[in-house]
Protein backbone atom coordinates (compact mmCIF):
# COMPACT_ATOMS: atom_id res chain seq x y z
CA UNK A 1 0.00 0.00 0.00
CA UNK A 2 1.53 3.66 -1.17
CA UNK A 3 0.00 5.34 1.01
CA UNK A 4 -0.45 5.05 4.96
CA UNK A 5 -2.94 6.38 7.01
CA UNK A 6 -3.27 7.51 10.65
CA UNK A 7 -5.98 9.75 12.35
CA UNK A 8 -4.65 12.12 14.63
CA UNK A 9 -5.60 11.48 17.92
CA UNK A 10 -4.85 14.97 19.17
CA UNK A 11 -6.22 17.35 16.76
CA UNK A 12 -10.12 15.25 16.03
CA UNK A 13 -11.17 15.33 12.65
CA UNK A 14 -7.13 15.56 11.01
CA UNK A 15 -6.38 12.72 8.74
CA UNK A 16 -2.47 12.15 7.88
CA UNK A 17 -1.30 10.97 5.08
CA UNK A 18 2.00 9.59 4.35
CA UNK A 19 3.33 8.85 0.53
CA UNK A 20 6.32 6.94 0.44
CA UNK A 21 6.40 5.45 -2.29
CA UNK A 22 6.26 6.74 -6.81
CA UNK A 23 3.68 9.03 -7.85
CA UNK A 24 3.76 8.23 -10.89
CA UNK A 25 1.12 6.84 -13.83
CA UNK A 26 1.76 3.27 -12.90
CA UNK A 27 1.10 4.08 -9.06
CA UNK A 28 -1.22 6.63 -8.95
CA UNK A 29 -4.47 4.66 -9.51
CA UNK A 30 -3.71 2.75 -6.29
CA UNK A 31 -3.22 5.69 -4.37
CA UNK A 32 -6.23 7.94 -5.70
CA UNK A 33 -8.26 4.85 -4.85
CA UNK A 34 -6.98 5.03 -1.35
CA UNK A 35 -7.42 8.69 -1.02
CA UNK A 36 -11.31 8.36 -2.14
CA UNK A 37 -11.84 6.17 0.54
CA UNK A 38 -10.46 8.62 3.08
CA UNK A 39 -12.55 11.84 1.97
CA UNK A 40 -15.25 11.71 3.67
CA UNK A 41 -14.11 10.29 6.86
CA UNK A 42 -12.14 13.47 7.77
CA UNK A 43 -12.19 17.74 8.09
CA UNK A 44 -8.54 18.30 7.36
CA UNK A 45 -6.39 16.50 5.87
CA UNK A 46 -2.22 16.74 6.42
CA UNK A 47 -0.24 14.93 3.67
CA UNK A 48 3.59 14.01 4.18
CA UNK A 49 5.08 13.75 0.36
CA UNK A 50 8.63 13.53 2.15
CA UNK A 51 9.04 9.83 1.06
CA UNK A 52 8.39 10.09 -2.21
CA UNK A 53 11.47 9.47 -4.84
CA UNK A 54 10.09 10.09 -8.12
CA UNK A 55 6.92 12.08 -9.30
CA UNK A 56 5.22 12.88 -12.61
CA UNK A 57 2.69 15.10 -14.05
CA UNK A 58 0.22 12.26 -12.97
CA UNK A 59 1.23 12.71 -9.23
CA UNK A 60 0.59 16.27 -9.57
CA UNK A 61 -2.63 16.08 -11.58
CA UNK A 62 -3.59 13.49 -8.56
CA UNK A 63 -1.84 16.25 -6.03
CA UNK A 64 -4.39 19.33 -7.75
CA UNK A 65 -7.37 17.32 -8.06
CA UNK A 66 -7.24 16.12 -3.99
CA UNK A 67 -7.09 19.66 -3.07
CA UNK A 68 -9.90 21.26 -6.06
CA UNK A 69 -12.42 18.30 -4.32
CA UNK A 70 -11.58 19.25 -0.78
CA UNK A 71 -11.98 22.75 -1.12
CA UNK A 72 -15.41 21.64 -3.09
CA UNK A 73 -16.26 20.17 -0.11
CA UNK A 74 -15.28 22.86 2.69
CA UNK A 75 -12.54 20.60 4.04
CA UNK A 76 -8.82 21.50 4.51
CA UNK A 77 -5.49 20.32 2.72
CA UNK A 78 -1.74 20.94 4.17
CA UNK A 79 1.13 19.55 2.75
CA UNK A 80 3.74 19.33 5.84
CA UNK A 81 6.72 17.79 4.05
CA UNK A 82 7.86 17.22 0.53
CA UNK A 83 11.07 15.61 -1.18
CA UNK A 84 13.45 17.19 -2.72
CA UNK A 85 11.85 15.88 -6.52
CA UNK A 86 8.70 16.81 -5.29
CA UNK A 87 9.32 20.34 -4.54
CA UNK A 88 11.75 20.34 -7.95
CA UNK A 89 8.52 19.93 -9.61
CA UNK A 90 6.26 22.34 -7.21
CA UNK A 91 8.56 24.77 -8.41
CA UNK A 92 8.73 24.10 -11.98
CA UNK A 93 4.64 24.21 -12.25
CA UNK A 94 4.92 27.31 -9.99
CA UNK A 95 2.20 25.58 -7.46
CA UNK A 96 3.99 26.16 -4.13
CA UNK A 97 2.20 29.02 -3.29
CA UNK A 98 -1.01 26.97 -3.42
CA UNK A 99 0.10 25.01 -0.86
CA UNK A 100 1.60 27.99 1.16
CA UNK A 101 4.54 25.73 0.41
CA UNK A 102 6.46 29.53 -0.40
CA UNK A 103 9.12 29.89 -2.40
CA UNK A 104 12.28 28.47 -0.12
CA UNK A 105 10.82 24.78 -0.70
Amino acid sequence: MPLKISQDSIVKGLCKLTIEEDMTIYSINEIKNDLSREIELYQKFDLDLSGVEEIDTAGIQLILALRRELISKSKELEISAVSDVVTKLFKNYSINSLFNLGDNV
